[in-house]
């Protein structure tokens, strides 16, 4: 991915811009609702967890975006990403039994020094930095008013993360593998004299997380999403 990042921006720095062709930068915000079905082990355990996550996130990028070809235009950006979890159904080898409840929480590693209790998050969100790349195309639907389909590839560094349990929170720095996803964006660009505003819809295509510690989860584990998701993004530009 970062290999992938730094040739399109070599590309893009190469590419001259025609009479009509614009360059601008660009700051996007964006919110988007998940759900994803994940198989996971808490530890030395003797069954598997089933679970259901559900979760909104929200971010803001600034890009750097430039015509490449007629109505095709293509950007890099950098920004931050809040991936959340805020709503979890797990179910186990006791489902089945009557009375069972389905588990609305995960069990963590947290240690508070005593360790004789096994705290449980109903909750948590990762703090990312993001990298993506896009490729978009527009069409002419009356004056300065366009259709704009774009095509993204976004890349996920988890620097920092946090858990609620209980009564109490539980942040942690854990670094893990990069994280990859990959959407398209439906939206209309309005274009003005010196500035254009792109609102879209988020259909997220495809999505790859890595194991979380704090589940006894190995960084290597790769956890992958398509589809079931929606979302909002706001793009607004300015021409230079």
């Amino acid at each position: 991915m970062l290999k992938a990042i730094l040739v399109s921006l070599a590309i893009l720095s190469y590419i001259p811009a025609s009479g009509q062709s614009k360059k601008s930068f660009e700051f996007s915000v964006l919110g988007r609702y998940d759900q994803a079905n994940y198989v996971t082990r808490f530890g030395a355990r003797s069954f598997n967890d089933t679970l259901k996550l559900y979760g909104m996130s929200y971010g803001a990028t600034i890009s750097y975006r430039q015509k490449i070809y007629k109505d095709i235009s293509a950007s890099i950006g950098i920004g931050y990403y809040r991936l959340g979890i805020d709503k979890i159904k797990s179910s186990s080898p006791f489902s089945g039994i009557p009375g069972a409840r389905p588990r609305t929480s995960r069990a963590t590693n947290y240690y508070d020094g005593n360790g004789s209790v096994l705290y449980l998050t109903p909750k948590y969100y990762y703090n990312d930095l993001l990298i993506s790349i896009e490729l978009s195309k527009t069409r002419l639907i009356n004056k300065s008013l366009y259709f704009d389909v774009a095509a993204e590839g976004i890349g996920y560094y988890s620097v920092s993360q946090h858990y609620y349990l209980r009564s109490k929170s539980y942040s942690t720095n854990n670094r893990k593998p990069l994280e990859f996803g990959a959407n398209i964006t439906l939206g209309v660009l309005k274009k003005y004299k010196k500035f254009y505003i792109r609102p879209a819809l988020i259909i997220p295509v495809y999505q790859n997380l890595k194991g979380d510690e704090v589940f006894y989860e190995d960084k290597s584990m790769n956890f992958q999403k398509w589809f079931k998701g929606i979302g909002l993004k706001l793009r607004v530009g300015k021409y230079f």
